[in-house]
């Protein structure tokens, strides 16, 4: 008698060749289980008692380690701030579980006021993965999901302290089930790795004069909360330079300041693009990877491109060079800054370079970031040559009139300052003007705007969702408008138009996606 031929538990048919793959279910039921964080995770928390520690030895250095009772206090109640603090993110991630059942992520938290929460694998749109140094030293990592209705509270969900091996592994899971497929590493499919002949533009960036400048001004704060003067700190450093007078002094700061805010400058951005490349699988899922001691790594699934921008802050656009990020859904919405600053896709490269990456972004060579834009009118260019000159004569009046009631002094500060800032106004009105521009090509249509951060955007005709168009008084007076393109892929919900005469916005409008506009329109 023939018995029927009994399938195992463990073994799921193998698409297109009736075989079975052993394992496969095993691995099911083991994704069913409510699993934890790892346990390291107690000695990374202990990151939170470097801060007390480091204000100690500071102080301790500035004092040549006299310490009186209320330095004492002070280091106390830091120390048992950031205690609690460490104490409670243990009790949040000791009672956090999560598993994969079937096509749902569940994860839940909480001890005292439990928190569970479902994700259904087909919203998933990505799963990125981060670690900052602590998490590395001991082999974690933490896994971010992002889901199409982007970021918030209802949005991202995160997972801190698995081990990289169980990431990967949820990862691959997760996208394999969220029908995306998983990241691969093909060299013939990188389409930018780093070079660090692009580290000539890593100057180009005010983030490190910033950063300089905040943390002389934390310093500045901690050391006059511990009684140590900063005018003192103030004199030994410019005597250190070689400063007698007061010239000396402001000459030889802003020099130290410069070329201590580009070497700041140059080490941050080493250290954010280090490793980095940005590749796409035969799916054409886009994985950006870099970082030296925070690695960070972002998917973004196809399904959430709608476009590419070319971005050029005042001083990169000056060397020559240029960014691009992605226009995606769900992320310049995301709460997560992590996360929505990873939407860019490079760091700066030469603009050509940068044309060619949005090209290969975009689907479309040559990039339709390159495409001739239609001029804007004179009337935009008048605009803002008169919003310059108000900018500057309108606080340069207020002056003179103080200066007329106080001091002379303001007076002569009023007049240079115009006869200084009249010319930078109508430089900068003129810059803006020529950034102006918009079109359509192909599947893309363009628009380009901006002064100290000029931006190029290529984003898709089929994700416009709609228009807003916006007249000042000023602006009817001119004929001119400002088309506000509505997408679920940017964070203020728009991309702008601006000053464009009212009648070409119109044409450009149905252009861009025929028959949107045409129920609110009268035709002549």
């Amino acid at each position: 008698m023939s018995h029927p031929a009994h399938t195992r538990h463990d073994e799921d048919t193998l698409p297109g060749t009736g075989r079975t793959a052993p394992g496969t279910g095993e691995r099911e039921r083991h994704a069913r289980r409510w699993r934890r964080l790892d346990n390291r995770l107690l000695l990374v928390q202990l990151k939170w008692l470097i801060p007390p520690a480091l204000s100690t030895a500071c102080y301790a250095l500035v004092t040549l380690g006299r310490l009186d009772r209320e330095a004492y206090i002070r280091l106390g109640l830091l120390a048992g701030v950031f205690l609690l603090i460490m104490l409670w993110r243990l009790v949040e991630l000791l009672t956090t579980r999560y598993r994969v059942a079937g096509d749902i992520l569940e994860v839940r938290t909480g001890l005292l006021g439990r928190r569970r929460r479902t994700v259904p694998c087909d919203r998933i749109r990505g799963v990125d993965l981060t670690a900052d140094p602590f998490l590395r030293v001991f082999g974690l990592v933490t896994v971010r999901i992002t889901t199409a209705q982007g970021g918030g509270a209802d949005g991202d969900t995160s997972l801190e302290a698995l081990r990289r091996a169980d990431a990967e592994e949820l990862r691959r899971t997760l996208l394999r089930r969220a029908d995306a497929a998983p990241d691969t590493a093909d060299d013939d499919r990188i389409i930018a790795r780093m070079d660090w002949a692009w580290l000539r533009y890593m100057p180009l960036n005010s983030w490190g004069v910033l950063a300089v400048l905040v943390v002389a001004a934390s310093a500045v704060r901690v050391l006059d909360g511990f009684g140590v003067e900063p005018e003192r700190v103030l004199r030994a450093v410019l005597g250190f330079l070689g400063a007698a007078g007061l010239g000396e002094s402001i000459v030889l700061g802003t020099l130290a300041l410069l070329v201590v805010g580009s070497a700041t400058a140059v080490a941050l951005a080493a250290e954010e693009w280090w490793g980095y490349h940005l590749e796409r699988d035969e799916n054409h899922h886009f994985t950006v990877r870099r970082g030296l001691l925070t690695t960070r790594s972002l998917s973004i699934d196809a399904r959430r491109m709608r476009g590419v921008e070319v971005t050029e802050p005042l001083a990169l656009r000056l060397g020559g060079g240029a960014q691009v990020a992605a226009v995606a859904t769900g992320l310049q919405k995301t709460e997560d800054l992590e996360v929505s600053k990873m939407r860019t896709l490079s760091p700066g490269v030469p603009r050509a370079r940068a044309h060619e990456i949005a090209a290969t972004v975009a689907g479309e060579h040559p990039s339709p970031t390159t495409a001739a834009l239609r001029p804007h009118p004179r009337a935009a260019l008048r605009r803002r040559h008169l919003r310059a000159v108000l900018a500057v004569l309108a606080p340069c009046a207020a002056l003179a009139l103080l200066g007329t009631l106080l001091t002379p002094v303001l007076l002569h500060v009023a007049w240079i300052s115009a006869v200084v800032l009249l010319p930078a106004g109508a430089l900068f009105a003129s810059s803006g003007y020529r950034a102006l521009g918009h079109a359509v090509h192909g599947r893309h249509l363009l628009t380009r705007y901006g002064t100290l951060i000029r931006r190029t955007v290529a984003l898709r005709r089929d994700s416009v969702i709609g228009w807003v168009i916006v007249q000042s008084p000023a602006q009817r007076r001119s004929g001119l408008a400002t088309f506000h393109v509505t997408t679920a892929a940017c964070k203020s919900g728009a991309y702008p138009v601006r000053d464009v005469d009212l009648a070409e916005g119109l044409a450009f409008a149905e252009e861009a996606v025929p028959g949107l506009l045409a129920p609110f329109v009268e035709r002549d």
